[in-house]
């Protein structure tokens, strides 16, 4: 699958169109989403089964705990207003003791565990104690296949460096970041295309470009990969000083595409770096390993962000 398209005139085009848009926007968020809230068809723009898979596991706990919460509250409720006096069990006082024995109830019916302590002696409680228990299986089907979804997805779980940066390479400069794997399967098959989105000062436009890499594929990543686009005549950014990122609105647009060998399935991944996030003259540290008794190399992946501040190569 092509991570872009070139239309017949040769220019790139990632689907963005050519709309200058203002300097803050930027195509990528941090986290690799597309910048893109789509609106217009009301309800139908709305996917609440792909929030649930690509959400936070924060906000799906509390999804889930202010859900189960909320129906037995919804449920105990019904309970109070059929009335007390129609449930066998009841050991409270108080009206709100009352209350709190129906809520509790209601947990044990929703998720048909039944202590059996408490228990409906008139038909209107239990046709309320029935479609509770049917809407109880029904929501924890849903959310198994939830949780099995979010377990059983392939990822790609790339972790990229805090910066990219303009450093020495050969006789000339590069722009260069570096991934890491996050996990302990193995990510194979990498392959990475890399574009610059910015607006031409003469035109006005949004264009993209396409840069070269000194290697645009690697077998596999066991450590880290620094992925170097040489600034050489041909770069769309040769001769590019620091102020022209930012002049020009410019980011860079990290396409990955890889093989996540546990499931055997493609997987990818997108990042991008704007201007503020460019440092100028810097080149990253080797990454330290180190090796255990039993033969094991060992390295700490967070250390893709170290780097120095160098002088760059001055180019003609």
């Amino acid at each position: 699958m092509a991570f872009f398209t070139k239309k017949a005139t040769g220019e790139l085009e990632l689907g963005f169109g050519k709309k200058a848009y203002s300097s803050n926007s930027r195509f990528l968020n941090e986290d690799g989403s597309v910048n893109i809230k789509r609106t217009g068809m009301g309800m139908e723009n709305i996917d609440f089964y792909n929030w649930l898979i690509t959400t936070s596991s924060f906000n799906l706990a509390v999804v889930i705990l202010t859900g189960y919460i909320l129906v037995n509250f919804v449920f105990a409720v019904g309970y109070y207003l059929v009335g007390p006096e129609n449930f066998g069990g009841i050991t409270a006082v108080t009206e709100m003791g009352k209350f709190f024995n129906l809520f509790f109830f209601s947990a044990q019916t929703l998720t048909t565990l039944g202590y059996g302590h408490m228990h409906p002696i008139s038909n209107s409680a239990s046709v309320i104690a029935a479609l509770e228990s049917l809407l109880g299986l029904m929501s924890f089907a849903l959310a198994t296949g939830v949780l099995y979804g979010r377990f059983s997805r392939p990822k790609a779980d790339l972790l990229y460096s805090e910066k990219i940066v303009v450093a020495p390479y050969d006789d000339i400069n590069g722009l260069m970041f570096r991934i890491a794997n996050k996990k302990q399967y193995e990510l194979i098959e990498l392959e990475a295309n890399i574009v610059i989105s910015f607006i031409n000062p003469i035109s006005g436009k949004r264009e993209f470009e396409r840069l070269n890499l000194e290697v645009s594929r690697i077998n596999f990543i066991p450590l880290s990969w620094t992925i170097v686009h040489p600034i050489d005549n041909n770069s769309p950014v040769f001769g590019w000083r620091e102020e022209d990122y930012s002049r020009n609105h410019a980011e860079v647009i990290i396409l990955i595409r890889a093989i996540n060998d546990t499931f055997s399935q493609t997987v990818y991944s997108r990042k991008s770096y704007k201007a503020h996030e460019l440092i100028f003259g810097a080149k990253f540290n080797p990454l330290p390993t180190n090796q255990n008794k039993q033969g094991k190399i060992r390295v700490s992946v967070t250390d893709i962000h170290k780097y120095d501040i160098v002088k760059l190569n001055e180019v003609v």
